[in-house]
């Protein structure tokens, strides 16, 4: 397999800022009953704060289908593709091989095929929605600090 180059355009939909990503791909033998235990207590405590270390996700999960023979990935993030992949892939790799690693063909996030294996498994979104499609995840955070610290005053002056 042939490493794809950057291209100016990758899969998936667009609102805003804010993308798509939707990907659909077969389980290992047994990979259903290990990828539930892994994933039981969801993102939490510090499966959180790694994804929150990306900066750009606004939303994720994991769904097993078709007879636990099958897993769909769905996410909505912010920037281009490219940047999204090479995140995950620079600053997070441990966990998303933890995550992926029981998805047929899964090559590591360090292998040079890594995006060669996210596009030949990637399904583009018919439609997408974003309720917030020009505020970024980092602008969200902002509004929400400001939010609490603005309650905090307010309180405080009642």
């Amino acid at each position: 397999m042939t490493t794809i180059e950057k291209a100016t355009t990758r899969p998936g939909a667009k609102a805003g800022q804010s993308n798509e990503f939707t990907l659909i791909t077969p389980l290992k033998p047994g990979g259903a009953e290990r990828m539930r235990k892994l994933l039981a207590a969801g993102f939490t405590g510090d499966r959180q704060k790694n994804t929150d270390r990306i900066g750009t996700v606004h939303d994720l999960r994991f769904v097993i289908f078709d007879d636990d023979t099958r897993v769909l990935f769905a996410s909505t993030y912010d920037g281009d593709w490219d940047s999204y992949m090479d995140d995950f892939a620079t600053i997070i790799p441990d966990e998303l091989d933890l995550l992926f690693h029981e998805c047929e063909g899964y090559p590591g996030a360090r292998n040079p095929t890594f995006k060669n294996w996210l596009v030949s498994s990637q399904v583009e979104a018919l439609a997408f929605y974003s309720a917030y499609p020009d505020a970024s995840v980092r602008d969200v955070w902002k509004a929400l600090k400001t939010k609490k610290a603005l309650d905090a005053l307010l309180d405080e002056a009642a």
